[in-house]
């Protein structure tokens, strides 16, 4: 999970409870505690995907569309994180070292990081953002029965 991954899910939740309203990226940044460039990042590449539509000029901005509350969150979590390549190296050892658990680790983790990925990936795969707002409302109502 990451933070853009977590952006996306807040955006597109955030613009399928309110699906008949248009919002610019000033007006859903502060609505969604976001910061501008953040949201503006995000935004295009759910636009680029047609996760939502939007609207340029005057009474314009962001808006859900008919699948908008229908993406499950693997094809997020696939686009927002798995698709981005890490910046740093995440294994360690190296294949020219005399220790054999050097030598290998690296292909033993990259099969955990595949099962792991799968596992998280099978998670996902039945959650909606329909899901991700009923499941959020519902904290509304915990909270205020306490």
């Amino acid at each position: 999970m990451n933070l853009e991954f977590n952006i996306a899910v807040h955006v597109l939740s955030f613009l399928t409870k309110h699906s008949e309203e248009h919002f610019n990226s000033q007006e859903l940044a502060t609505l969604t505690c976001l910061n501008p460039v953040q949201l503006r990042r995000v935004a295009t590449i759910l636009n680029n995907q047609q996760f939502i539509d939007t609207r340029r000029g005057k009474g314009g901005g962001y808006r859900a569309n008919e699948i908008t509350p229908t993406i499950t969150l693997d094809t997020l979590y696939q686009l927002f994180v798995l698709d981005k390549s890490p910046a740093q190296r995440i294994f360690t050892g190296s294949e020219e070292s005399h220790c054999t658990i050097s030598k290998h680790i690296a292909t033993t983790m990259t099969k955990y990081k595949a099962q792991e990925t799968a596992l998280v990936l099978n998670f996902y795969r039945n959650l909606t953002i329909n899901d991700v707002i009923k499941d959020t409302l519902q904290e509304d109502t915990i909270y205020d029965t306490l």
